[in-house]
């Protein structure tokens, strides 16, 4: 990937000065700083914001890099100490046409510069979302000075090999939690396999203690604490077991708004819009044999409204996000995180939202990229050391996708139909369009392993976010399928989620309508690790109508002169 194609369209940079020419080798060290060096102030500082256009496989990267005036774009390759860096500085212009490309792959830190007998010690103190990180890092002339080099006694762990700590990575990745450097001793278990470990341990429970056994179950929205496992474990115990929701804990809009008044803007989704307090109360209560009274939450006034006299049953199932809580896990006898990542957690609560609230699914995703996924990475996925057992219960995209009711019918024929030709059959042109789709994978996921298929499409001002599940039995591609416009804001918090591009597709589509079947005619490349790709010219056939029956499909093929058997089921993604 050359400078000149990296920057086409911009402001002449010319590929043969010197700058451009020279690959450099980099040299450097890098170390986690725990305490601050004495007197750091009276030190040289700059802010540095930087970006990333491409990141690659093999760790190649294309990076942009603000540096208070001035504005650069740099190649480096290479992993290790030892990497190829090749930098060019460009104008400001030149910058904030190609920063549009970093939306989502972006940091900014301080850099402290500190004399040292090797050189100078870049200390950089991150900022948004990646605070309280702080590295060094050192560069030197050869690897004979590297290897001599002695740490400084305020330098910490050396992550010169750590993965996780590379720019590139933390910009995609975000902060290595503490909790990924060590093992939890937790046992983790399937749906299924959890569920009966759940039950046998209850069991065991009755048949050693006398007061009532409590379960706290907790997990992130749309984990399946609630239908999967505690509706499953009441089912079993009958009229023994009690669920005991933490919903009704909720302080309610009043409290709320007082709080904000006071400037303390809470939210649904952290712990301090509940009564934590209240709740370790009742539960010491039922466990001693005491009844209470509980409040009684209305989800429609967002109040408690009322109260309810519980009893102690022999089985008290504790669901909620903060079932494991600090204020109230040692109140359990058995403590159950229900674990699922960020890709199924998002897809479940699409589906789910639109069907029981009615929500538009633009807001269902805003709202979770705003507070429920940062709320999630703050309050309840480090509650997960407090389990004594993990239950996966990860989004089933073969059973899952099915719920979004809409299947989607396409073949594609590798063939040119000209417009007279068209005509003549009887085809009815609508219109013309360039549509560039670009595909993702999350974090924790791999979709092409998992038939997945996650896109945003631009297509003029527009951008519509599309999913389609895995590929089901048929003579044509049908897949389960939802879609819907967001918004630039929108598209940026997606971005914050699902920052790894993957593959990117551009078509000049004409689409046409024969018989109420649209086709349309495509001219695709297909743009990856920064290569184009000229696919070639395609008819593609497709269908979301369920009135529209296979024949009427076969006719319109057999119409334009094409064989099913010749059809190509593969999505352009996927050639």
């Amino acid at each position: 990937m050359d400078g000149k194609k990296i920057i086409s369209g911009m402001p002449s940079m010319s590929p043969k000065t010197p700058e451009a020419m020279e690959q450099p080798k980099e040299i450097e060290k890098k170390f986690l700083i725990e305490t601050l060096p004495d007197n750091l102030e009276d030190y040289p500082s700059e802010e540095i914001m930087q970006g990333y256009i491409a990141i690659t496989d093999d760790g190649t990267e294309v990076r942009l890099r603000k540096k208070g005036d001035m504005y650069f774009q740099t190649i480096k390759s290479g992993n290790g100490k030892t990497r190829t860096e090749s930098e060019i500085e460009i104008t400001e212009e030149q910058f904030n046409i190609l920063w549009k490309t970093t939306v989502g792959k972006r940091l900014e830190k301080k850099r402290y510069k500190i004399p040292h007998a090797n050189g100078v010690i870049e200390l950089d103190i991150y900022g948004e979302g990646l605070e309280g990180l702080v590295t060094a890092e050192i560069e030197f002339p050869s690897e004979e000075e590297s290897d001599a080099f002695v740490v400084p006694t305020w330098f910490g762990e050396e992550v010169t090999e750590d993965k996780r700590y590379k720019n590139q990575k933390l910009v995609s990745s975000g902060m290595p939690e503490e909790e990924n450097l060590e093992i939890l001793d937790i046992p983790e278990y399937n749906l299924e396999d959890g569920i009966e470990k759940i039950v046998s341990l209850i069991n065991e429970k009755l048949s050693s203690q006398t007061g009532p056994v409590l379960i706290e179950i907790a997990g992130g929205s749309a984990s399946g604490k609630t239908s999967a496992v505690s509706r499953k474990i009441k089912e079993i115990f009958g009229d023994e077991a009690i669920i005991f929701s933490m919903d009704d804990y909720y302080r309610g809009k009043t409290f709320m708004n007082s709080e904000a008044e006071k400037g303390n803007n809470l939210n649904w989704d952290q712990p301090e819009a509940l009564n934590l307090e209240l709740l370790q109360e009742h539960l010491k209560n039922l466990k001693s044999g005491e009844q209470i009274e509980k409040p009684v939450y209305d989800m429609k006034t967002s109040e408690p409204i009322d109260t309810e006299i519980i009893q102690p049953n022999r089985v008290i199932i504790v669901e909620g996000l903060f079932a494991l809580n600090d204020i109230i896990s040692g109140e359990g006898d058995i403590k159950v995180f229900v674990d699922i990542g960020t890709h199924g957690r998002i897809l479940r609560r699409l589906l789910r939202d639109i069907e029981r609230t009615g929500q538009k699914p633009a807001d269902i995703l805003r709202y979770f990229a705003e507070v429920v996924e940062p709320m999630h990475e703050k309050y309840i996925q480090n509650t997960k050391k407090n389990a004594n057992i993990i239950v996966d219960n990860e989004y089933s995209p073969k059973v899952e996708a099915q719920k979004s009711g809409l299947h989607e019918i396409q073949l594609k024929f590798k063939i040119e139909l000209d417009a007279e030709t068209l005509r003549k059959l009887g085809a009815e042109r609508l219109s013309s369009t360039t549509q560039v789709d670009y595909y993702y994978n999350p974090k924790d996921r791999n979709l092409i392993e998992t038939n997945e298929i996650l896109r945003i499409r631009q297509e003029g001002d527009h951008k519509i976010l599309t999913y389609k599940g895995p590929r089901m039995e048929s003579e044509y591609r049908k897949r389960p399928k939802f879609e819907f416009e967001i918004d630039e804001e929108t598209n940026e918090k997606f971005l914050s989620i699902y920052g790894d591009q993957i593959k990117e597709i551009r078509k000049e589509r004409i689409l046409y309508e024969l018989e109420g079947i649209i086709f349309s005619i495509d001219s695709v490349m297909k743009i990856e690790d920064g290569k184009e790709i000229d696919l070639g010219k395609f008819i593609e056939i497709r269908s979301t109508n369920k009135e529209i029956n296979d024949e009427k499909i076969k006719d319109v093929i057999s119409k334009l002169g094409l064989s099913l058997p010749d059809g190509i089921k593969e999505s352009y993604f996927e050639m």
